[in-house]
């Protein structure tokens, strides 16, 4: 709805938004995420994943965490260091990596990686495998994912 009162506030948006549904189905296949530690689940399905898309789908867990509030938004991104940790996977492989994934930014300040939410659905999108379900259906409603 456009403001009459101050034209100016309908400029404003939440860059931080993201499509909480998109992300779901993005995820569904991949991973869990354990209720009481927040730990990821991967599923059979992330095992055939190539590592860049493992990389992918390890940031949008952590674009979860934030979206269920159970990380605070700045602790969204990870470092190059731990992602290898967390991963099991090279860091120079990593860092290479993550500077050729173009939905990833990285926040200079603290040197951490992330997926922006404004990036969600570009970031499915790179993961060579991901298929999305034409619709969606929840007990609430039914959507279509593109």
């Amino acid at each position: 709805m456009i403001s009459e009162d101050d034209p100016l506030k309908n400029l404003y948006v939440d860059k931080d938004r993201v499509d909480r549904l998109l992300l779901f189905v993005a995820l569904k296949n991949y991973l869990a995420i354990d209720k009481n530690t927040t730990s990821p689940v991967y599923l059979k399905e992330y095992y055939e994943l190539n590592d860049k898309d493992k990389i992918i789908v390890h940031l949008l867990y952590r674009r979860a965490l934030v979206a269920l509030d159970r990380i605070p938004g700045d602790d969204i991104g990870v470092s190059i260091r731990d992602l290898s940790n967390e991963l099991d996977m090279d860091f120079d492989y990593v860092k290479t990596t993550l500077t050729k994934i173009k939905c990833v930014e990285n926040d200079m300040n603290k040197g951490r990686y992330f997926i922006p939410g404004k990036n969600v659905k570009k970031a499915t999108q790179e993961i060579s495998t991901f298929t999305t379900d034409r619709y969606y259906t929840t007990d609430k409603y039914t959507r279509r994912i593109k």
